[in-house]
C-alpha cells in the first residue's frame, strides 16, 4: 500500500497541530475558552513543545475570537516588545475593523493620538501606528487603543505573550511589567494570554509580592496527555491510516517510549505513519532509535553545559525515577552528598531538565535525553 507522507506529516506536525491533527485537551480548551469570552487573564505555563500554541490557536478558532501571538523568546530589550505590540495593534486592528474606508476612518478617531495612518498596498488598507513615546507609555497608549477599538466595534480580541518569562530578564523589566499590568487591569475588551516555558522565572514574576505583575492572572499548568486518552486517537488513525486493525502492543509501546511527550509521540508517529504497513513493536523501537541517533548533537550539546553532578543525577534518574533524591541510598548511588544533590537537582528542574510527576516521582523530562543516556550506559560508569 503506498503511504502518502503528506498525510503522516499533517496528523502529526512538527509544528503547530490544528483541526484534527490536534488531540484532545478538551478540559483544557474548554477552560480557555470561557476564559477568552469572560476576560479572564491566564498564565499558561508548560515547558516548551508541550503544545501550549497550539492549544490557544486552537482554541481561538473554537472560539471565533480574533487573536495575536507574540513571540517574545528572542527579546533582548523593552523595545522589542514595544515594537512586537505595535504591530499586533496594527494586526488585529486589521482584523476587527470595518473594510470601508470611511469607517476605518472613524476607528481612527478613537485612537488617534497614537498616530494612525491609512496605508494603501496591493493587499488593500491598512492601519498602522507610529508613537514617540517610551516603550512604556507606548504599550499602555497601544494596548488602551486596541481595548477602545475592540470596546467600539463589539469585538473580543486575545492577545497572547509567548515566552514571557523573557521579559523578566530584560534590563528595565520592572517598567514594562507595570506597563502591562496598568492596560490588562483596565482592559474590558481583550484578553491577555501569558505563556511560557520557565515555571520558576514566570513563578517569580507573578507571584512576588515586590513585582507588578503579582496575582495579576489566574495560572493553568499544561500535563502531558494521558496514555489512556492517546491510545484511542492513535488506534482510530491508525487503522484509518492501513485499513487493518493495528496491534495494540505496537500502540502501547509508541507510548511508553515517547513517556506521552506530545512532540515526541508526534515525532515518532510522523515517520511510522509514513511505513506502507501498520508497525510491529520491534518497528517502533528501531524508527524511535534511528530518531535519536539523529538527535544526539543537539542532545550532547544540552548535556555539555550541565556540570559534572548534574549530569551524573540526570543520568541516575533516566536509569531509574525516585521519590527521595536526598535520601542516602540515592547521594551513594550518584556519589553525591545531599547538598549538593539538593543544589543540582534545582537547577535540573528550573531548566526543565528534570519534572517531579504525578506519582511524586523524580524524572527526566525528555525523552530523547532520557533514551539516549540510557543507550550509551552513562549511569554504569558511574556505579563503576
Amino acid at each position: 500500500m503506498q503511504i502518502s507522507h503528506s498525510e503522516a506529516v499533517r496528523l502529526f506536525p512538527q509544528g503547530h497541530a490544528l483541526g484534527d491533527a490536534f488531540c484532545n485537551r478538551e478540559n483544557e480548551r474548554e477552560r480557555l475558552k470561557n476564559c477568552f469570552l469572560h476576560n479572564e487573564h491566564t498564565v499558561i505555563v508548560a515547558p516548551r513543545r508541550y503544545g501550549k500554541s497550539s492549544l490557544i490557536r486552537q482554541t481561538l478558532i473554537d472560539a471565533k475570537i480574533p487573536g495575536k501571538r507574540i513571540d517574545l523568546l528572542p527579546a533582548t530589550n523593552v523595545l522589542f516588545i514595544n515594537k512586537a505590540i505595535k504591530l499586533c495593534f496594527s494586526e488585529l486592528i486589521n482584523q476587527i475593523s470595518p473594510k470601508t474606508k470611511n469607517a476605518k476612518e472613524k476607528l481612527i478617531e478613537f485612537v488617534k493620538k497614537l498616530h494612525p495612518k491609512l496605508s494603501l498596498s496591493f493587499f488593500g488598507q491598512k492601519v498602522e501606528i507610529s508613537t514617540s513615546q517610551s516603550p512604556e507609555e507606548s504599550v499602555i497608549d497601544l494596548l488602551a487603543g486596541l481595548d477602545t477599538a475592540a470596546k467600539k466595534l463589539s469585538k473580543r480580541v486575545v492577545i497572547c505573550l509567548d515566552e514571557f518569562q523573557q521579559a523578566g530578564l530584560l534590563k528595565d523589566h520592572h517598567s514594562m511589567e507595570a506597563a502591562i499590568r496598568h492596560a490588562v487591569e483596565r482592559s474590558t475588551n481583550i484578553t491577555y494570554i501569558f505563556s511560557g516555558s520557565s515555571r520558576h522565572l514566570l513563578n517569580q514574576m507573578f507571584r512576588t509580592k515586590s513585582r507588578p505583575l503579582y496575582h495579576l492572572c489566574e495560572l493553568m499548568e499544561l500535563e502531558r496527555i494521558k496514555p489512556e486518552i492517546y491510545f484511542p486517537i492513535l488506534s482510530e488513525r491508525a487503522e484509518k491510516q492501513w485499513k487493518e486493525k493495528v496491534n495494540s502492543d505496537a500502540i502501547q509501546e509508541i507510548l511508553n517510549i515517547t513517556r506521552c511527550h506530545p512532540y515526541y509521540v508526534n515525532a515518532l508517529c510522523r515517520q511510522l505513519w509514513k511505513m506502507p504497513h501498520s508497525p510491529k513493536i520491534h518497528v517502533v523501537q528501531k524508527v524511535w532509535f534511528d530518531y535519536i541517533e539523529t538527535q544526539t548533537n543537539w542532545i550532547t550539546d544540552d548535556l555539555g553545559k550541565l556540570k559534572p553532578n548534574q549530569r551524573n543525577i540526570l543520568a541516575a534518574l533516566a536509569y531509574q525515577p525516585i521519590e527521595e533524591p536526598y535520601s542516602n541510598s540515592f547521594s551513594e548511588r550518584v556519589k553525591i552528598g545531599a547538598s549538593s544533590i539538593h543544589k543540582s537537582l534545582d537547577i535540573l528542574i528550573e531548566n526543565d531538565f528534570v519534572y517531579r510527576d504525578n506519582d511524586k516521582k523524580y524524572k527526566v523530562l525528555d525523552p530523547a535525553i532520557e533514551t539516549w543516556l540510557n543507550q550509551i550506559k552513562y549511569f554504569d560508569f558511574i556505579e563503576d
